[in-house]
Parts: C-alpha cells; structure tokens; sequence
C-alpha cells in the first residue's frame, strides 16, 4: 500500500466478497461439531442475531443489532456441544468492519457521525469532519451496522 496516497483512495469502488460473519468464541477446528447442532445458541442471544440453518453453521446478522458478547451463545454451546464455542477463546469476531465509500454519506459530503456515536469501543474516528476510518480496536461486534442510514457498513473476514 503507498502510504502517501489516502486510503479512501485506494479502496474506492472496491467491495468485499459476501462471507457470513461467525459468531465470537468461534473455534474453527470444531466447526464440523456445529453442523450437526439443532442451534441452542440461536434461542440464546438476548439480541437475537444469531441465524443457523439445517447443516450450516451459524452465523451472525447485524441488520437490527450488533453483538454484545454477553457469552449466553457460548454458555449454551458447552452444554449442548462441550464447548464448540470457547469463552476464553477470544472477544473479537472473525469479521472486520468495512465503510463502502460509495455509499457512506460522509463520503458525499454530508455530516453523519451515526457509526462513531455508537462504537462501543472508539474503532471509528473520522479526518475532520468526514471520511471516517475504523481502526484496529474494531472487534467486529456490528453495532454500527445498524444504525447506518445508507447501510454503508460491511463486513469482511478477519484474518488473523
């Protein structure tokens, strides 16, 4: 990456391939576990964003709320599969936060801080009063999907 040309620039009009977000506590060698599962953890979110479908494994969808990760998923995964979701495994999901530059109203040139306003953890800053960059703190957790009024905020794989 050139560090002397912006990194909207760089990224502009790219888009992230469609992937489903895992839940957190996720332990991939164990996946094969979850596919069997009738999904307790789906019944289990408080913010009910959990979705497993017969013979896949679940998922997260952020359309309504982000993740709080109050551990219920992973309370209900050790009684039903000893543990295919770890507690101690990690607070961070498997997905990065990413701004859609075309369709972020920042972008064009309208305040909108909505995504900022709601990171619980201040992965978003923005370079005056537009443009807004997530940072490394990002634990994928969705909170600012939801709130975008432009559905500006995608999510790509988390490579670790």
């Amino acid at each position: 990456m050139n560090p002397k040309k912006p990194f909207r620039e760089i990224f502009k009009g790219l888009k992230p391939k469609a992937f489903v977000i895992p839940l957190p506590y996720f332990n991939p060698q164990r996946a094969q576990e979850c596919l069997d599962c009738v999904g307790g953890c789906v019944s289990a979110c408080p913010e009910h964003i959990i979705i497993k479908e017969e013979g896949a494994l679940p998922h997260l969808d952020f359309k309504e709320r982000g993740c709080t990760f109050c551990g219920e998923c992973a309370q209900v995964c050790a009684q039903e599969h000893a543990g295919v979701l770890e507690r101690e495994h990690s607070s961070v999901i498997g997905a990065w936060a990413l701004i859609d530059f075309q369709t972020c109203l920042s972008y064009q040139g309208v305040v909108c801080f909505a995504c900022k306003d709601t990171c619980p953890y201040n992965a978003i800053s923005f370079e005056g009063m537009f443009f807004p960059h997530i940072h490394a703190s990002c634990t994928g957790c969705g909170m600012c999907a939801p709130v975008c009024p432009s559905q500006a905020i995608l999510f790509v794989e988390r490579k670790t």
